[in-house]
């Protein structure tokens, strides 16, 4: 049977470096198939009541990653979609009165765009019952006071965000989901203010607050460009053009977006060559050089070898003799104590600060 002093609901804390200072992890996996529900219900406690739509469920496969950004807090649950609806209801007496915004995502795999889906504005001080199946679920959770007039954020309770503001935010919060775990701790409050922003222009548009927000904008346009090229790397027809359309954007707009990274054509070179950097240092890819190469684009030979020394410093044949690995980074992790930390979402809530 399920105890609930069994529970140790966020039982891994990740520190990385001079990442983000505290971040909570959760999996039901942990326990027996007919106490996953139960742990993953205890896990909102505080925050909100979890019940099971349709009798008891035999297993609930769920995970959560909660990310304290300070002045907000972000979290995204992966949760087993069909067939387990469960049933999400505002407790009757209140210790918390945060606003928040939650986007579903379908289907499992959320970083190929909004899905569809839009995001919705709740607030934890109002009465709220809904049903929910998704694959999974972004929240945003804001302080009640963190904006300077909750007039427009009382208008928008409980509604959805809609046309093309409520698909920018979409692009943002997945953004922020992919971006987190290499964000450093002092970009931190830049993220929170640039969110800030960007939330204050969906909820109530007008040009000083869509000029205010333009960074937000344009690092989720950037996203979802970066994203498109990821996903088009070997076609021969990838370019500014192609990207022009899809996105929806000019060439001057999207000019502008890759300054910083040295311009489109640059980037998605580069994009390429470690592509095949990555491939060199495969010890299972016994596939020639100028094989590899010419899936990602590069047919002449010496040209591909200058162009990889330029980016690299080493020869290709290099690169795979000393089996560079194309990643490039290590991760350390270090436990902390239980008693330093907060271990659920809602002391993490009950910390949060304007």
């Amino acid at each position: 049977m399920y105890q609930e002093s069994a529970l140790q609901p966020y039982n891994e804390h990740l520190r990385q470096n001079s990442q983000l200072k505290q971040s909570l992890f959760f999996t039901t996996l942990i326990f027996p198939a007919e106490d996953q529900f139960d742990a993953f219900r205890s896990s909102y406690r505080e925050v909100m009541d979890i019940s099971f739509v349709d009798g008891e469920a035999e297993r609930f496969p769920a995970s959560q990653m909660v990310w304290d950004l300070g002045r907000m807090v972000f979290t995204r649950t992966k949760l087993p979609g069909k067939g387990y609806a469960h049933r999400r209801k505002h407790l009757n007496k209140r210790a918390l009165d945060h606003w928040y915004i939650d986007l579903p995502f379908r289907p499992s795999v959320p970083d190929r765009g909004h899905n569809g889906a839009m995001p919705e504005l709740h607030c934890l001080a109002t009465s709220l019952e809904t049903e929910v199946d998704d694959d999974g679920m972004l929240m945003l959770f804001i302080p009640y006071d963190l904006f300077t007039s909750t007039v427009v954020l009382d208008r928008m309770l409980d509604v959805q965000f809609e046309g093309g503001l409520g698909k920018l935010l979409a692009d943002y919060l997945f953004l922020l989901d992919r971006s987190l775990p290499q964000l450093q701790t002092a970009e931190v409050p830049h993220v929170v203010e640039a969110t800030r922003s960007l939330v204050a222009a969906c909820l109530a548009p007008s040009r000083d607050r869509l000029a205010e927000a333009q960074g937000p904008i344009d690092a989720t346009l950037l996203g979802r460009a970066r994203r498109l090229i990821d996903g088009k790397l070997t076609s021969p027809e990838l370019n500014s053009d192609m990207l022009c359309a899809d996105l929806g954007v000019s060439r001057s707009r999207l000019y502008r977006l890759f300054e910083p990274l040295g311009g489109i054509a640059s980037y998605i070179r580069r994009q390429r060559l470690l592509r095949i950097r990555a491939a060199l240092s495969d010890s299972m890819d016994g596939r020639s050089i100028s094989r590899i190469a010419g899936q990602w684009g590069f047919v002449d030979a010496s040209a591909f070898s200058r162009t990889f020394r330029h980016e690299f410093g080493i020869s290709p044949k290099e690169a795979r003799d000393i089996g560079w690995a194309s990643d490039g980074f290590a991760v350390a992790r270090e436990s902390l104590e239980r008693s330093e930390s907060p271990q659920t979402l809602g002391q993490v809530l009950r910390m949060l600060t304007a």
